[in-house]
């Protein structure tokens, strides 16, 4: 049952695909607005598996899939992705055809324990992704996202 560091539950929706890009949720609350976000890129798992909540994280993967869809290169940005990724420090640039987010831990004492599957503290990783396989995850996971936010 365990895939990727995490329990897969019935109730996980998501999109994309993990080798390359995939978000997904775990809603852990009654009505569903609180659960485990998660972000794979190309099979790394970013987020920290705590309970969270489901709007913040909405927006921001709505926020990633604009700049996917926006044509150009833009170099090296902060990307903040909430609180799920604080023991993260995130970059993303873009070139014409991919995305490339760049990211390290943060020391243990500044932001608490990283999950035991985040890369060891200040040790860099560059992963590139397609702008379309961000898109695709973004079309596909937002309807049920969204449906959990309004009929919850």
């Amino acid at each position: 049952m365990i895939w990727h560091r995490a329990i897969r539950r019935g109730t996980t929706v998501g999109g994309g695909d993990i080798s390359e890009f995939r978000a997904e949720y775990t809603p852990t609350s009654n009505d569903g607005r609180f659960g485990i976000f998660q972000l794979y890129v190309r099979g790394n798992a970013l987020g920290d598996a705590t309970t969270t909540a489901l709007y913040p994280h909405v927006q921001h993967l709505q926020n990633l899939g604009g700049v996917a869809e926006r044509p150009g290169t833009r170099g090296p940005e902060p990307l903040i992705l909430g609180d799920t990724f604080d023991h993260l420090t995130i970059t993303l640039e873009t070139t014409e055809q991919d995305m490339a987010f760049a990211f390290t831990t943060r020391p243990k004492r500044e932001w608490g324990d990283p999950p035991p599957w985040a890369p060891p503290p200040g040790r860099r990783m560059r992963l590139l992704v397609r702008r379309a396989e961000v898109i695709s995850a973004w079309r596909e996971a937002e309807p049920e996202l969204r449906r959990l936010l309004t009929h919850a």
